[in-house]
């Protein structure tokens, strides 16, 4: 097979091809143009003619972009992909009707632009983020602080959190959790080790355990579509446009080649909803599918599996004990996906004197809601339960609503009731939002529990019961500004509350607002304004001041730098006055230099521009500072195993450098840190005189090369030139008009900072 424009210069092969070449008695050979259902391909592809039957090899049709089965030199009659043949031997062309089946499916993916770009190289380094408070109030002292250190090297993190307290009244700390973790994203799961929570479902419980897990994390790829979505396909006859629509909104748009497609990884929000792919042809004649959907995380696609396993000793008095554990436990939770219907989960628990298994399914009830239930049983030392849960939900609009029943028997027991946190006997909870348009929006939410719980006087087990209904309203006022309502009545205890409130932003980034609320029959009035620091070098603030049954006034100041956020406040409740004082940040190390910044949630990059210092960086095509006097800048808040594009700010780099590239595309591991380097290469131009050996100017007209790179350059007036990106030693070979010609030597100075310099070079 070749391009067409290829075998337009061999036209005689073409008068040959339709004559019998001596391959086999009875056949002929022919170089064919292929068309395909009347559009050209620009391909000539070689055919056999036997008793005026026509073959070709399968890689021959291949090349056509044709699915066929078999090996590459396999002879397959034409007739049997193609419905019908138009043969045209006096112009050496071919047609052929293939259908669609034949034709290899295009793929349509929405994340393809993401999806291209690698993992990054995982870095090596130290993070120690700090949030620390002291406080002083009534002649009472207080320093105290919650750390956050990790180090991180590939996919291995190790972490370690805890709080601390001193004051004059005493001091104390606790460690909270201390994790070793490996992350392997190409099969999705991560192996811990140290302080763990077990794997749940929405009918059990998570435990804190002190030993391993081996567990599933679909937040390993952020673009992966993890449940069930329609089937988003079809087929063009001719080059055609697809555009997808979800509800009503157009999210992708692309052209696409004859033959079938499918749309993968449609952009599709959770929900019940409408999809609409609608196909346009060259002339502009559309046609139109639309499909109802139902997306929901509590789906899983057919075949997907999400699972975890983890044992260890329970972690007792979290945030208060550093080692405190009890009995040691086992427990497993694992989800399938059947179909796209229906999603089963299982769920285990075993510890000396317990053991516990519940099963249970999701299923998607006609595109239009979501019903789960899940049977689980229990037995003790004690005694044997069973647990009962059902819930239901549809979330679209206008109207969205969930309810939710579980009942368990006094028997039923899970690794926290051992552990001294008893399961209620019985929950139920029920949801329900209503988008009234422009005259707002309105939910309710009602939830009754009973649950046992230890009568610490008596040491007997009693029962809490109670019964809640809260409601809020929303509604936009004028142009930016809102106005809402919440209330809640706990018809056990004989509770209520309310409050009406109103929210005025004004200037940039001001906000402003007054509410009145009641709780219990205790009225106040509150009236508060503030400003947030969201970029480096904002400064922020805040004043509230709450009149009525009690008293509370707040006055704080909050600023934000490229080295962490600092803030004080004086505040006052009743008779009491209270004055805090804030430092929030990080000190990461990594690249070969240490870093303060904000604190580092998840991931980061240090950015190295080519050693200048004073450039801007912008993440996302958002400014997020400039380079420190090494040419280096610490970018906090990335996204984890996402695509981030990072660029810098040309105009800000001397006209002496040139950098290879202006923005760069990372995709870094979670609470980890990457390199990345802007490459620079400082100019070295040079304007020459050229003159002979007698000091004359060499003519205009003559021509310069340099031996070492190859760089050509004319010479003009007075024996001009200007020559770019030299080496460090050039030979100069001139030609002059007459063919003569003359060498040479050029070695420009040395100059730190690059540009352009003035050189006169004797050509000999």
């Amino acid at each position: 097979m070749k391009r067409l424009t290829h075998w337009l210069l061999l036209l005689p092969l073409f008068i040959l091809s339709v004559t019998v070449r001596a391959a086999e008695p009875g056949s002929q050979d022919l170089l064919l143009e292929v068309s395909i259902n009347g559009r050209t391909t620009d391909l000539v592809v070689q055919f056999t003619r036997r008793q005026q039957a026509l073959y070709t090899t399968v890689s021959e049709l291949r090349s056509l972009k044709l699915k066929v089965d078999g090996a590459d030199n396999d002879l397959v009659a034409v007739a049997t992909v193609a419905t019908r043949i138009e043969l045209d031997e006096a112009n050496a062309k071919v047609n052929l009707d293939i259908p669609a089946r034949f034709m290899n499916t295009t793929d349509i993916d929405a994340n393809a632009g993401t999806a291209n770009v690698p993992l990054s190289a995982g870095g090596r380094g130290l993070v120690l983020n700090y949030d620390l408070l002291a406080t002083s109030s009534e002649g009472l002292h207080a320093l105290g602080g919650l750390f956050d250190g990790r180090w991180f090297s590939g996919s291995s993190v190790f972490s370690s959190t805890g709080l601390a307290y001193l004051g004059n009244s005493g001091g104390a700390s606790a460690r909270l959790e201390t994790t070793y973790t490996y992350s392997e994203p190409a099969s999705l799961r991560r192996y811990r080790m140290g302080d763990v929570i077990n794997g749940s479902l929405a009918w059990s419980r998570s435990v804190r355990m002190g030993g391993f897990q081996i567990a599933s994390d679909f937040n390993l790829r952020p673009d992966l579509v993890r449940f069930p979505t329609p089937s988003l396909g079809g087929e063009t006859v001719v080059p055609s446009t697809v555009d997808l629509f979800v509800n009503g909104v157009r999210q992708l748009s692309q052209p696409v080649q004859p033959g079938p497609f499918e749309i993968r990884q449609p952009p599709i929000a959770s929900g019940a909803g409408q999809v609409a792919v609608a196909v346009t042809d060259e002339l502009g004649r559309q046609t139109l599918r639309t499909i109802n959907f139902y997306a929901t995380d509590r789906l899983l696609k057919e075949g997907l599996i999400s699972y975890s396993a983890e044992g260890g000793w329970v972690r007792r008095n979290y945030g208060l004990r550093s080692n405190s554990y009890g009995e040691f436990a086992l427990s497993g939770t694992g989800r399938r996906g059947i179909s796209d219907w229906l999603t089963l989960e299982t769920h285990a628990e075993a510890m000396r004197g317990l053991k516990l298994l519940g099963a249970g399914g999701v299923f998607n009830l006609g595109n239009r809601a979501v019903l789960a239930t899940a049977v689980s049983a229990s037995s003790s030392d004690a005694n044997s339960g069973q647990q009962l849960s059902v819930a239901i939900e549809r979330n679209a609009d206008p109207i969205s609503l969930s309810l939710s029943r579980t009942q368990s028997t006094r028997g039923y027991q899970d690794i926290g009731a051992i552990e001294g946190a008893p399961v209620s006997r019985s929950s139920t909870i029920a949801t329900l939002g209503i988008n009234l348009g422009s005259a707002g929006s309105l939910s309710m939410a009602y939830a009754m529990t009973k649950s046992p719980i230890l009568l610490s006087d008596t040491g007997t087990i009693g029962l809490s019961d109670s019964e809640t209904v809260t409601l809020t309203y929303f509604k936009s006022v004028g142009t930016s500004s809102n106005l809402y309502l919440t209330a809640f009545r706990d018809f056990r205890n004989s509770g209520y509350g309310a409050t009406v409130g109103l929210i005025i932003p004004f200037g940039g980034r001001d906000a402003g607002g007054v509410s009145a609320n009641n709780n219990n029959g205790q009225r106040t009035t509150t009236v508060q304004a503030s400003r947030p620091t969201i970029a480096i070098g904002d400064i922020g603030w805040q004043l509230q001041d709450t009149e009525g049954s009690y008293k509370q006034r707040l006055g704080q100041l909050n600023y934000k730098s490229r080295y962490g956020s600092l803030s004080a406040a004086a505040a006052q409740s009743g008779n009491v006055s209270s004055q805090r004082l804030g430092a929030r940040g990080s000190l990461a190390m990594m690249d070969g230099g240490v870093f303060a910044s904000d604190w580092i949630e998840d991931s980061f990059a240090v950015v190295n521009a080519s050693g200048v210092k004073n450039v801007g960086i912008y993440t996302e095509n958002r400014y997020a500072g400039r380079t420190d006097d090494n040419g280096q800048l610490l970018l906090t808040d990335l996204r984890a195993y996402d695509v981030n594009k990072i660029s810098v700010d040309l105009l800000d780099l001397p006209l002496t450098l040139q950098l290879d590239q202006t923005d760069q595309y990372v995709k870094p591991r979670d609470r980890s840190g990457v390199s990345v380097s802007f490459t620079a290469k400082r100019a070295s131009d040079v304007t020459i005189t050229l003159k002979d050996a007698a000091g004359n100017y060499i003519p205009m007209g003559s021509s310069i090369k340099v031996r070492e790179t190859g760089l050509q350059a004319p010479v003009g007036y007075d024996g001009v030139s200007y020559l770019q990106e030299l080496a460090p030693v050039n030979t100069l070979d001139v030609t002059l008009p007459s063919g003569s010609q003359c060498h040479a030597t050029l070695t420009p100075p040395a100059r730190s900072d690059g540009g352009m310099t003035n050189e006169t070079v004797v050509c000999r």
